[in-house]
């Protein structure tokens, strides 16, 4: 690949390795896609206990554009909501949710588990 770029070619569900030709991919969306405009640098396939591995190393255009459009936002930062834009976006406080408040729960309770027991030397 670091010869030839053209010659690693990634599909949606098949990627193209000089030396084997087309090969399947199990997991698809993993690789970025060529025909997106990334360009795959190198590639090593491994195997471990009877199964093929790819690493893939793809370079990403950075797509980042600035907005010079010379007008400000304000930010409130709140407690209920995490922080309001004046563009109208809410953004929501991840400290308040139920799920969040689930794991804490449990991380005591495993903590606690934890502290009562003995280390054996």
């Amino acid at each position: 690949v670091r010869n030839n770029p053209k010659d690693c070619l990634c599909e949606r569900h098949r990627i193209k390795i000089p030396s084997l030709g087309w090969v399947r991919i199990k997991e698809k969306g993993y690789i970025p896609t060529t025909k997106d405009g990334y360009v795959i640098k190198s590639g090593h396939v491994s195997i471990k206990a009877d199964r093929y591995y790819v690493s893939v190393l793809i370079e990403i255009p950075d797509k980042t554009t600035a907005n010079n459009s010379g007008k400000g936002i304000g930010i409130d930062l709140g407690l209920k909501d995490f922080a309001i834009v004046s563009n109208g976006i809410t953004y929501k406080n991840i400290n308040k949710s139920a799920k969040l408040r689930k794991l804490e729960k449990k991380l005591i309770r495993e903590q606690r588990s934890l502290s009562r027991k003995y280390e054996n030397l």
